[in-house]
């Protein structure tokens, strides 16, 4: 074959190789992400029935909790919602009444309206809120972007908070939309093939399964959400945790984890007000958490350029004030009474941590009438 020939058979077969891709991806980015996830459905599904099973390492948590919220039969008494620092919270950790966790690793406000609004459209809303108030809520530059896999529903949700506001949202709505009209060269983005094999691969490889052990290194999703797992022995080491804590912040990654950023964006302030003061509305009362720093970090946050820890804990509280809601904790070790022996890292607590910060709750939730 002459050299003039084979580099066209070459290009003909890029140009083909291109169009199938694009073709591909485009089509598969379309299909719904409820079917993109099946064996979240099916993990989901198991919870919803009261079973604790055990949690794959390749799954998509979102997808996980939103799918739980749809497949509820009845409203719990209490709705848990926050990021890793609220993964482990269970029924237990707040009184007699029945309990859901929706926490998602990593998650932000617009991943927590997305879980209000299924519920609210499933006719599924607690009267109690325990909701994790995490410091990135309120950064601009900090979207992870899982919501866009419901992002009709945070649209939905955005545009009814919107009607309470003086200064409607159009936040998400304008991210969504340029979402949805990606440029041309978006459609040959591998990224929606690879999704859509490795969803493949979790729905026909991975089984789900059931059990009632609770001393499992490996994590469990319980009946009530909370996310399980025996600590490992290092978690409990103290002088350890305190070098884990202090080598995480000067590492300087993830600086918004801390709260440090350039400012509180007002329209994210206002969503999540607007958000609290409607779940008031309805009847719900909602205790509002402020998770606590490591003592070893505490100081070093709050004096570092740009930190908004204070800044976001006073208007919480003032928020709360206003609205008849209660807050618990704060992002101050000392306020606490949080001992170092209670952190596993530098923001996260063991299970005596966890129950000395919600113990105000839980005393108040113990004399709440159940639904």
């Amino acid at each position: 074959m002459r050299s003039g020939s084979y580099i066209t058979l070459l290009l003909l077969a890029a140009v083909a190789t291109a169009v199938v891709v694009g073709v591909t991806a485009d089509i598969l980015s379309r299909r719904p992400a409820p079917d993109r996830y099946l064996l979240e459905r099916r993990l989901a599904a198991a919870v919803a029935q009261g079973h604790t099973v055990t949690l794959p390492g390749n799954i998509n948590e979102w997808m996980l909790r939103w799918n739980t919220a749809e497949l509820l039969t009845a409203a719990p008494d209490v709705a848990i919602v926050g990021s890793s620092h609220s993964l482990s919270v269970g029924a237990e950790d707040l009184g007699p009444l029945t309990a859901m966790n929706y926490s998602v690793s990593g998650s932000a406000l617009p991943d927590h309206l997305v879980t209000t609004e299924i519920l609210t459209t499933r006719g599924r809303l607690p009267k109690h809120w325990v909701i994790f108030v995490d410091p990135w809520f309120f950064d601009a530059d900090t979207d992870y972007g899982a919501w866009r896999l419901r992002s009709a529903d945070l649209v939905r949700i955005e545009e009814r908070l919107g009607k309470s506001m003086s200064t409607p949202s159009h936040l998400f709505a304008q991210r969504a939309a340029a979402a949805a009209s990606p440029s041309p060269t978006a459609r040959y983005n591998l990224d929606p093939i690879l999704l859509n094999v490795d969803a493949w691969f979790n729905e026909h490889l991975l089984s789900v399964h059931i059990t009632d052990r609770t001393d499992l290194t490996a994590p469990v999703i319980r009946s009530d959400g909370a996310r399980r797992a025996v600590p490992d022995p290092q978690m409990t080491d103290v002088d350890a945790v305190r070098e884990l804590a202090v080598r995480q912040f000067l590492q300087k990654a993830d600086r918004q984890r801390y709260g440090i950023y350039r400012r509180v964006d007002d329209t994210l302030w206002d969503l999540f007000a607007a958000w609290i003061r409607s779940l008031r509305a309805g009847g719900a009362q909602v205790w509002l958490v402020l998770p606590p720093y490591h003592p070893a970090i505490h100081a070093r946050i709050v004096s570092a350029p740009n930190s908004q820890l204070g800044t976001i804990e006073a208007r919480v509280r003032t928020l709360a004030t206003e609205l008849g809601s209660t807050v618990s904790g704060s992002y101050d070790p000392a306020v606490v009474g949080m001992p170092t022996g209670e952190f596993y890292d530098g923001d996260h607590l063991l299970e005596p941590g966890i129950q000395r910060l919600l113990a105000p709750i839980r005393q108040k939730l113990v004399t709440a009438p159940a639904l």
